[in-house]
């Protein structure tokens, strides 16, 4: 038996899409680009959020006076002290009288006939080549004293006679040198100083406020014979001694500048 029945319909196709006309294109580029922008957004905000978070953690606190930041600067701080050099200044003093305890040697002629006396006086005048001598070998005193009280930093003494003549005989090493010295102050108070028996000025510190200082000849060491440039040898001076100069600094104003002429 033949089937009549119609066959069902099927579903119809999908129908086919209409191509985007321009419009659509450009809202659809539209939407991707405000995503993109809101991506980028977040981005940046999460980037300046830990940019934020990691400088704060890193951050050191302001300095304060107690640290010894920027208000009080610390021990290290260049200006730390900075008066203090101006305040240790110090000043040449030259004293205005000296007394000796000893009678002055006779002049003495050098190498050219030319007549040197050793009063006191020449271990104040600024010269090492003329000096104070006395006999002995020990013990004698030279007293100094300024014009006003100063504030004594240093003393200084030459301790020979510190001059070569002009036929090259050298009066240093022929004469005795001071070896050690005792300082006496206004108040009783005593410094030594020991010296090296070499040429120049040595200093000592003494830090004491005084007019008049007293030094006082402890040890010396005796002399050598010297020969000049012609050959000639002449014998040591052992029976005296000699000191060329005595000098003295003191603090500038505190006593010091007033007594500086």
């Amino acid at each position: 038996m033949t089937d009549n029945t119609p066959p069902s319909p099927t579903d119809p196709a999908e129908p086919p899409q209409a191509p985007l006309s321009g419009r659509g294109w450009l809202v659809v580029l539209t939407s991707i680009a405000a995503v993109l922008v809101v991506l980028a957004g977040g981005g940046y905000l999460l980037n300046r959020a830990l940019s934020d978070d990691s400088s704060v953690a890193g951050s050191a606190a302001p300095a304060t006076e107690e640290d010894g930041g920027e208000f009080g600067g610390g021990a290290g701080s260049g200006d730390l002290g900075g008066d203090m050099g101006a305040a240790g200044e110090t000043v040449a003093v030259t004293p205005t009288a000296v007394l000796p305890t000893c009678t002055p040697v006779p002049p003495a002629i050098d190498s050219t006939g030319r007549s040197h006396t050793y009063e006191a006086p020449n271990a104040i005048d600024g010269d090492v080549s003329s000096a104070w001598r006395c006999t002995g070998t020990r013990g004698q005193t030279l007293a100094v004293s300024f014009p006003c009280t100063v504030a004594l930093a240093t003393v200084g003494i030459d301790p020979g006679h510190d001059k070569t003549d002009p036929d090259g005989s050298d009066r240093f090493a022929q004469n005795r040198k001071v070896t050690r010295v005792k300082w006496t102050f206004d108040d009783g108070t005593t410094v030594e100083q020991q010296l090296e028996p070499r040429r120049g000025i040595q200093t000592t510190p003494v830090d004491h406020r005084a007019r008049t200082a007293t030094l006082t000849v402890v040890d010396t060491v005796d002399g050598q014979p010297v020969t000049n440039r012609a050959g000639q040898t002449s014998a040591p001076f052992n029976d005296v001694t000699s000191i060329s100069e005595v000098r003295f600094t003191a603090l500038a104003g505190d006593g010091g500048d007033g007594c500086v002429r």
